[in-house]
């Protein structure tokens, strides 16, 4: 080989091997790029699988979210539902308590007119049984009074009697008996005494048949019991009890 191509050979030689380094160089800096890029692709790629990751768990907790809130809107649509009823059971309640309430305020009322007539019956009632007591009262002592002068006229004409017998054997002046003047002054005396009792007794009969009467109007009204004993009034006059024992002599 000639000199002129040992040396064409060995730059021929030598340009292989340093355009082998450059190339090795320049694909050595492609491949340190790619990888680069590709380590970098891997990293967004992970970075987004674990946003997706995080995407979806959030759409999961949105949808559960949803969905709770769905069955809570559901459950508290019931409640409403519920309560609905419920205020219209008790507007009905209302007015029933209304109805009600209207007709114990009538029958209030109504109890309340008819409280006030028995307050009004039983003052009458009070105030009739207490004149009934004051006639019953009255009854009792007028009776008694009739009894007593009945009785005090009856001695007192009797007297008068036996006077006047006295007085006219005196007067004829044929009596065997110790008769006097004193005998035609004590039968004026009994006779006044008499009379004067039978005017009382007259007073008092008419008093005691007002009060009888009275009693009558009142009713059947019970007898005080300390007036149960009342005295038996006279079914005669003392004139008549005097004519039936003339009569009888």
């Amino acid at each position: 080989m000639t000199s002129a191509n040992k040396k064409g050979a060995l730059l021929f030689a030598g340009g292989l091997v340093l355009g082998g380094l450059v190339a090795g160089n320049h694909w050595s800096s492609i491949s340190n790029v790619a990888q680069e890029l590709l380590e970098g692709v891997n990293t967004q790629l992970t970075q987004s699988q674990s946003e997706l990751i995080h995407a979806q768990q959030t759409i999961v907790q949105l949808e559960e979210a949803m969905v709770a809130r769905t069955s809570d809107v559901a459950t508290t649509e019931g409640l409403i539902e519920q309560k609905d009823v419920e205020i219209d059971q008790l507007k009905a309640q209302l007015v029933q308590l209304t109805h009600q309430a209207k007709q114990m305020d009538e029958m209030n009322a109504t109890l309340d007119i008819k409280v006030a007539d028995q307050v009004d019956s039983i003052s009458k009632l009070r105030a009739r049984l207490q004149n009934t007591d004051v006639l019953y009262a009255e009854r009792y002592r007028l009776a008694q009074a009739v009894s007593d002068l009945n009785e005090r006229i009856f001695k007192a004409s009797h007297k008068a009697e036996s006077s006047q017998q006295a007085c006219e054997e005196f007067k004829k002046g044929n009596s065997w008996n110790w008769v006097s003047e004193k005998d035609c002054d004590n039968f004026n005396t009994y006779n006044q005494k008499a009379e004067e009792l039978m005017a009382e007794f007259e007073d008092q009969s008419a008093s005691l048949d007002k009060v009888n009467r009275e009693l009558s109007a009142f009713g059947n009204l019970p007898v005080p019991q300390d007036q149960l004993a009342i005295p038996q009034e006279p079914k005669t006059t003392p004139k008549e009890n005097i004519t039936q024992e003339q009569s009888q002599q």
